[in-house]
C-alpha cells in the first residue's frame, strides 16, 4: 500500500514539502553558526577586474557543498536555475551545490558573467560575487608601464621594477613602441646615461570606479582601437575616457577669434602654430574633477622675440588660446593653467597643448572641439564646449 502511494507524484511533492518544513528551522540554525563563504572564494579572476558578457568570473568547483538532507531547497532551485550538472552531483553524492545566484549576481550558473551591457567590473555586495554593470562613463589615466632603461651594455625593459628582457645596443630598436618610435628611442640612447629611463608603453590606472589597472595588452581589448589611439596623442598623466554610453551631448557654449596681422613674427608661422593649437584641442574630453592637456604629438614654430624668454615664442598660439579661455569661461569652467585674461593670452614659458590644462570642476564630463576658418589674418579660430550627460 505504500509503496503504491509513493508512486502517486502528489503523493511525494507533499513528502518533499514537509521535509523542507522539517529542516528550515534546523538549516537557519546552521547558518547562524557558520560564517558566509567569502565571495573572493569563487572568484576565478581578481575582484576589481574589467569583465566583459561571457567572461569566466565564478569557479563553481569553489562553490560551498551543503547535506541534500538539510537543503533539500538548493534541490529545487538548482532545478529551476537549470543547473544539471549541480543536480547530478547532488543526487549522486548527497552534497548539494549551494545554488550559484545565492553566491552571485549577475553571473550564470557557468560562472560566467551574463546579461552584462558592456564594460563590467567584478566585486562584492553582501556576500555575493558581483559583476557591476558599468558606469556611463569609465576613465582612468594614462601611467607610465613599461620603461627602457639604459644600461652598461644596452638596455633593460622593465616592468613593475622586473626586467623582462635586455638589448644590446644593435637590438634597441626591438623596443620601440605605439608611443616611441625607433629613431626617437636611439636618439634617446646616445643621449642618456646609464641607469637613466624613458617609458615605452602604457597602462590605464587609477579608474574612475576603482577597478584595477588595464595593463598595455589589455587595452584595444577592452576599451578598443579608439581608446589607444586618444591615449597615444596625450601625455603620461592625462586623463583618459576610456568608455561612453548612453549619453547625449549638450552645446553649451562658444566663442571666437581672429588670427590678425603680425609681420614682424611671421604671419606664416603664426597661422601654423595657431592651427597645431587647434589640433591639438580639437576632441579633448575632461571627465568631472579633473584637468587635461592637449595633444602631444604636434609641433609649434618659434618666432625670434627678445621679450620671450630665450629669445624665442611660439607666436600665433595666443588667438585659438583666447578662443579657448572664452568658450571655457562661458561654460562656468574655470580659466585654463597657462592662459592670461590678457590680449596676449598665453603665459610665456607654457607649452600651447602640454602645459596648458583645462580644469572641468562639473559634474559630467566635456568635450573641447576646435576649429579654423579661412587662412591668413583673417582667419577665424573658433572654440566650442560641449557637455556629456548621462541618459
Amino acid at each position: 500500500m505504500l509503496k503504491a502511494s509513493l508512486k502517486d507524484p502528489r503523493i511525494m511533492v507533499v513528502i518533499l514539502v514537509l521535509i523542507v518544513v522539517v529542516m528550515t528551522p534546523l538549516d537557519y540554525r546552521i547558518h547562524t553558526m557558520i560564517p558566509s563563504q567569502d565571495p573572493e572564494e569563487i572568484s576565478s579572476i581578481p575582484i576589481g577586474s574589467t569583465v566583459v558578457s561571457g567572461m569566466q568570473v565564478a569557479d563553481p568547483a569553489k562553490i560551498r557543498k551543503e547535506p541534500l538532507i538539510i537543503h533539500p531547497d538548493y534541490l529545487v532551485k538548482n532545478i529551476q536555475d537549470g543547473d544539471i550538472g549541480a543536480v547530478i552531483y547532488g543526487l549522486f553524492t548527497g552534497a548539494m551545490m549551494t545554488p550559484i545566484k545565492e553566491v552571485t549576481e549577475g553571473v550564470d550558473v557557468g560562472g560566467r558573467a551574463s546579461k552584462l551591457e558592456g564594460l563590467g567590473m567584478l566585486t562584492t555586495k553582501d556576500d555575493k560575487l558581483v559583476v557591476q554593470p558599468p558606469a556611463n562613463f569609465i576613465w582612468a589615466y594614462k601611467t607610465p608601464y613599461t620603461y627602457a632603461v639604459k644600461t652598461e651594455d644596452g638596455i633593460s625593459i622593465v616592468e613593475k621594477n622586473k626586467t623582462i628582457r635586455t638589448l644590446s645596443p644593435d637590438e634597441i630598436g626591438g623596443a620601440a613602441s605605439d608611443y616611441i618610435n625607433e629613431t626617437e628611442l636611439k636618439e634617446w640612447y646616445k643621449e642618456a646615461k646609464i641607469g637613466d629611463r624613458i617609458a615605452i608603453d602604457f597602462s590605464l590606472s587609477n579608474f574612475s570606479d576603482g577597478r584595477l589597472e588595464v595593463p598595455p595588452e589589455d587595452i584595444s581589448r577592452f576599451f578598443g582601437e579608439k581608446t589607444k589611439k586618444y591615449m597615444r596623442e596625450y601625455p603620461e598623466g592625462a586623463p583618459i575616457m576610456a568608455y561612453m554610453h548612453h549619453y547625449k551631448v549638450e552645446e553649451v557654449a562658444t566663442a571666437t577669434s581672429q588670427l590678425e596681422s603680425y609681420p614682424e613674427y611671421d604671419n606664416i608661422n603664426r597661422e601654423y602654430n595657431a592651427r597645431e593649437f587647434t589640433r591639438a584641442w580639437n576632441g579633448t574630453i575632461v571627465p568631472p574633477g579633473t584637468s587635461s592637456p592637449g595633444k602631444e604629438t604636434v609641433q609649434f614654430t618659434s618666432s625670434r622675440d627678445p621679450k620671450a624668454p630665450g629669445g624665442y615664442a611660439s607666436h600665433g598660439t595666443c588667438p585659438p588660446a583666447r578662443a579657448l579661455r572664452d568658450a571655457v569661461a562661458k561654460a562656468g569652467l574655470p580659466t585654463p593653467t597657462g592662459i592670461s585674461w590678457g590680449y596676449f593670452a598665453l603665459i610665456y614659458g607654457f607649452d600651447p597643448a602640454t602645459d596648458v590644462k583645462v580644469y572641468n570642476d562639473g559634474r559630467y564630463p566635456i568635450m573641447i572641439i576646435m576649429w579654423t576658418e579661412g587662412s591668413g589674418p583673417s582667419m577665424l579660430i573658433h572654440a566650442k564646449i560641449l557637455r556629456l550627460v548621462p541618459t
